[in-house]
């Protein structure tokens, strides 16, 4: 049976694998920082993800054998203290590591993020294997984390699964800091019936994922053998890319009121040096990728 660690459990993604998992035959060990406001139907335990001995003595306790290391601190958080960022984002993933291998840990899974990409990288349409240069401390520890799991491959055996990640559309939690929470912060405005300024201009197109497509996805790649797998480090995925203003006008013929002022802040420079489309075919061939959730069908959802 997979007997699953989940760090970072309280986040975004955090809450919705607890809810996968729990329709599943395994056991789930939720570990945070904070400490969960309703109730999970897992087990849960405080714990700094920086506190390498805790984890460790949480692995063999629990007898865990499956991984999903999911702490961060997001783009736009990270850059209020970039040093911090660099910290947590990499000591916490070094320390899952060493952890996996001194456990002989089955299987890790770590979220990369589009934010590894750069002005260089020819934004259009993104590669697999572009040009790389991160323009935020969140993209660098990104960057930095998948050449970690390529040395932790080659060098100990370990098997570390990675998606670069798009902007994630869900509202179950509470923006975490990032770049694409436009897209939830106006969602959520709209079925209050409140007004929203947006810190993205309003023709920024940016690639998004539906929170059911990112969870589904992870899955799907952490069960296919690893023979199947081409890639080394991360896989690109995506589900549609959308502008701040296309979602206004998905929002406004779902029927919702809102008004919108478009008041660009840092944030559109990160935006601007992020992909606006991402080529995602080797998933497609290595793993069977496809998403079920287009444009429409996220924020028809997301507005329910």
């Amino acid at each position: 049976m997979d007997r699953i660690l989940i760090t970072g459990a309280l986040g975004q993604l955090g809450v919705e694998f607890i809810k996968y998992f729990e329709k599943s035959n395994s056991f789930v060990l939720a570990t945070d920082i904070k400490t969960p406001k309703e109730k999970l139907y897992c087990q849960f335990e405080n714990a700094n993800a920086l506190d390498k001995e805790r984890i460790d003595s949480l692995v063999k306790k629990h007898d865990i054998n499956i991984i999903y290391h999911l702490v961060a601190i997001l783009s736009a958080n990270g850059e209020k203290n970039p040093f911090n960022s660099w910290k947590l984002n990499m000591d916490s993933f070094q320390n899952i590591a060493e952890i996996s291998v001194k456990n002989k840990i089955k299987k890790v899974f770590w979220p990369s993020s589009i934010a590894i990409f750069g002005t260089e990288s020819k934004l259009d349409f993104v590669s697999q294997n572009p040009l790389m240069n991160p323009s935020t401390m969140y993209g660098i520890t990104k960057l930095a984390g998948e050449k970690l799991i390529e040395y932790y491959f080659n060098r100990f055996g370990l098997d570390i699964r990675s998606l670069r990640y798009p902007g994630i559309i869900s509202t179950e939690t509470v923006p975490g800091g990032g770049t694409t929470d436009y897209i939830i912060e106006m969602i959520n405005a709209a079925k209050k019936g409140e007004n929203y300024c947006c810190f993205l201009s309003e023709n920024t197109k940016l690639p998004m994922m539906y929170i059911d497509d990112a969870i589904e996805s992870a899955i799907n790649l952490m069960s296919v053998n690893r023979n199947n797998l081409s890639i080394s480090n991360s896989y690109n995925i995506t589900g549609f890319s959308i502008t701040p203003i296309q979602l206004l006008n998905e929002i406004l013929s779902n029927g919702f009121k809102i008004k919108v002022d478009f008041k660009p802040d840092f944030r559109q420079q990160i935006a601007d040096s992020w992909p606006k489309k991402i080529n995602d075919s080797i998933s497609t061939k290595d793993w069977g990728w496809k998403p079920k959730f287009g444009l429409k069908e996220s924020i028809e959802a997301t507005l329910k």
